[in-house]
């Protein structure tokens, strides 16, 4: 997770924003519109299609991989022109964690 949104380069300037919780123990929330993080805690699985504040393009996850060159070793998740993606953590993923932001950006 080298290039994460605890990252000073990506989290400077921004503030916690569109946040969204399913009453219990799944969230998410952008860091304006440098970020954005969901976060699975409970027991079963989340899928959602959520605002992630970021532009159109397919990102990879900095929790499950990195980016190298022009490709992800993790997941990735292809952002909407509305900004929104269809966001999926399901109960069997070690991490429980997806985290996405502009400087991880694999396409337009």
């Amino acid at each position: 997770m080298v290039e994460s949104l605890s990252s000073p380069s990506v989290r400077n300037g921004t503030d916690m924003n569109d946040w969204w919780d399913n009453g219990n123990n799944q969230i998410a929330f952008c860091r304006g519109d440098r970020g954005f993080i969901t976060i699975n805690n409970d027991g079963y699985d989340l899928k959602e299609t959520l605002q992630t504040c970021l532009s159109a393009g397919t990102y990879c996850d900095v929790i499950s991989g990195s980016k190298e060159g022009g490709s992800c070793t993790g997941k990735t998740v292809t952002v909407n022109g509305d900004g929104t993606a269809y966001i999926e953590i399901t109960t069997m993923e070690e991490d429980g964690v997806l985290a996405i932001h502009a400087k991880v950006r694999i396409m337009a």
